[in-house]
């Protein structure tokens, strides 16, 4: 029952994903307050899906191509981790939809929901001897919390394994994503979201802006014991159709991308070594046009952009008693390049980064205690690069990396026999060369520069009790206090000392899960403190407590092998009113996305 990717990852400290209720612009996401400047889409972290990065070559990620109610588990790695993934990875969450072995192959629902919300999926999964494999899609339609916020969307995907010997198997993943239309309400001014939250930006509805996407991605890996070690090769493509009007413009890009990655992984007595190299490709083709009310005017922009970044690595383990030592380098390099044959333009930028990381552990018996030192860097995307201030073809000559250092030390454990698991962190980060989003006009395009520095510091924690065999109770805990050093506006005002916007200093999240026979019930509360809006720290969002609630009851029939799940999903059920998502210095003050009030979803799911 989650309907939103939110709802998997609010049991995990560090990570804030916003629901937006705007499928065109999709999640908004932060790892230890990185990400934090992302207009749309999510940038600064890695997200991987079945093994396959749905982080491109230049750093952006798009999340929608999964529904998240067929994700079964969900992994963060929190703080800087470019030794291992490169570029854009100041986190990693990792996503998988295997269901696990199941005597019950087919699986069927159907709901409907408050905003006029109707979505039915099914899935198949099977263990046949050597082979496995998972298949899924759902249909999804809903009008919509905000006005011209309705959307579409149909996904489906595949994934499995197959053991071609004792000693090598494959393993392959799909996913298709069509999203025929997608509206998109933008942001509104505080007293526009206090008087009126469902209305849309009227410049918005005027000019038809959204989003219509065809994604399909596959990917292949192929897994060995060898005499030299485990060798594992992998491989993925993604093909990306997208039409985006917007006010300014229309925006349209053709995107062919994918990858390559292979390791050797070998044990020498203790010491276990784990080398490879990596090779990730981007290849748009984006038009821009004029917005004639929603129609193609003259075009503006006409331009391929290639992105190229090779990288070779390794990672170290060596256990000595209960310490174990962990050592991890990385060199990247990211070349992007475009057919604009303008003198005056740059068609070409590359950047290099070299990426070490150490750490060490102590088991401790009941606990692991540890402490890592990490580095990351972040290259701006090529829409980042191609959106010039000065206008034309071609990418932003004075954009280079943002660059992260993390420290963090932790302990995690488990106490009364397992009947209480904790984890707990420390953390501070210091980055570089932050790249500094801004808008020069109402409704325009968002630029970027580089700025100054920012320090993230913090505390997360977060524990799962169990105080009797069918009651479970999971509590986490995220403190992020994030800042600006040596950083000034356009209009050289200095930020030294604010607070960095989106990112709020205190997080908690709290479910009960109760379980009495065929019943389910569970009760979620989320809080999130005020936090600042725009960089001058003049305008904040309000601090905001939202409880939710869940109900399921499921009857066997066990002479036919099936199972009827009958539910229902009571969401903000006090009715607070508060905005879900912001937009960080969003020009003309429309920083605020509302979130709906008290809404509901039912339903019944069937297993056989």
């Amino acid at each position: 029952m989650h309907p939103h990717l939110s709802s998997i990852t609010q049991q995990l400290p560090g990570i804030w994903v916003n629901n937006r209720e705007n499928q065109a612009l999709g999640e908004r996401i932060t790892i230890r307050g990185l990400g934090w400047r992302a207009a749309f889409g999510v940038r600064g972290i890695q997200i991987i899906l079945n093994g396959i990065p749905l982080t491109v070559a230049d750093g952006q990620s798009v999340t929608n191509v999964v529904d998240p109610a067929f994700i079964t588990r969900a992994e963060l790695l929190r703080g800087p981790a470019g030794s291992y993934w490169g570029n854009s990875s100041g986190g990693v969450l990792y996503l998988s939809t295997d269901p696990g072995n199941t005597n019950q192959p087919f699986y069927l629902r159907a709901q409907t929901g408050s905003y006029g919300e109707k979505k039915v999926q099914a899935r198949y999964s099977q263990y046949t001897g050597k082979h496995k494999i998972t298949a899924f899609t759902s249909y999804q339609y809903e009008d919509g919390y905000r006005d011209y916020s309705s959307s579409r969307l149909l996904r489906s995907g595949i994934q499995g394994s197959y053991q071609l010997s004792q000693q090598s198997h494959i393993e392959y993943t799909g996913a298709l994503l069509a999203m025929p239309q997608a509206q998109h309400p933008s942001g509104l001014t505080a007293e526009q979201a206090a008087n009126d939250p469902r209305q849309a930006n009227d410049s918005f509805v005027a000019s038809d802006a959204g989003k219509q996407v065809t994604q399909g991605q596959v990917g292949l890996s192929y897994h060995r014991e060898t005499a030299a070690g485990l060798l594992n090769v992998s491989g993925y493509g993604i093909y990306r159709d997208l039409t985006n009007p917007l006010p300014f413009g229309i925006i349209t890009v053709d995107r062919l991308a994918g990858g390559f990655r292979g390791t050797l992984e070998k044990t020498f007595d203790n010491l276990r070594i784990n080398g490879g190299a990596e090779i990730k490709f981007q290849h748009d083709g984006r038009e821009e046009f004029e917005n004639d009310s929603g129609n193609r005017g003259s075009i503006t922009l006409n331009q391929t952009e290639n992105v190229r970044n090779e990288a070779i690595f390794f990672t170290s383990v060596y256990p000595l008693n209960k310490i174990k030592l962990l050592g991890s380098l990385r060199y990247d390099r990211i070349t992007f390049s475009s057919d604009s044959a303008s003198n005056v333009n740059t068609g070409e930028r590359t950047f290099q980064s070299v990426s070490p990381s150490f750490g060490l552990s102590y088991d401790a018996g009941r606990a692991i205690i540890y402490s890592n030192v990490s580095t990351s860097f972040e290259a701006p995307t090529t829409t980042e690069l191609v959106n010039r201030p000065d206008g034309g073809n071609g990418f932003n000559p004075n954009l280079k990396p943002e660059r992260t250092t993390g420290l963090e030390a932790g302990a995690r454990g488990a106490i009364s026999q397992g009947l209480i698991n904790y984890d707990l962190a420390f953390y501070h980060l210091w980055i570089n060369d932050l790249l500094f989003p801004y808008q020069l006009e109402t409704n325009g395009p968002v630029f970027y520069r580089n700025q100054g520095k920012t320090r993230h510091y913090g505390i997360e924690f977060s524990s799962t009790i169990y105080p009797t065999s069918n009651i479970s109770f999971d509590a986490t805990y995220t403190l992020t206090q994030a800042k600006f050093e040596q950083a000034q506006t356009l209009d050289n005002i200095s930020l030294s000392g604010n607070r960095v916007p989106g990112i709020p200093k205190h997080r908690v999240a709290g479910t009960l899960a109760w379980q009495p026979a065929s019943f389910w019930f569970q009760l979620n509360a989320n809080y999130a403190s005020s936090y600042t809006v725009n960089n001058l720290n003049t305008v904040f969002n309000d601090e905001y407590l939202t409880v939710d609630t869940k109900l399921s009851y499921t009857k066997s029939f066990d002479q036919s092998g099936v199972s009827l799940t009958p539910f229902i999903n009571l969401n903000n059920i006090f009715d607070a009113d508060y905005n879900g998502s912001t937009v960080v210095n969003a020009f003309g003050g429309r920083y605020f996305e509302p979130a709906p009030g008290r809404n509901w979803q039912a339903g019944v799911s069937m297993r056989f």
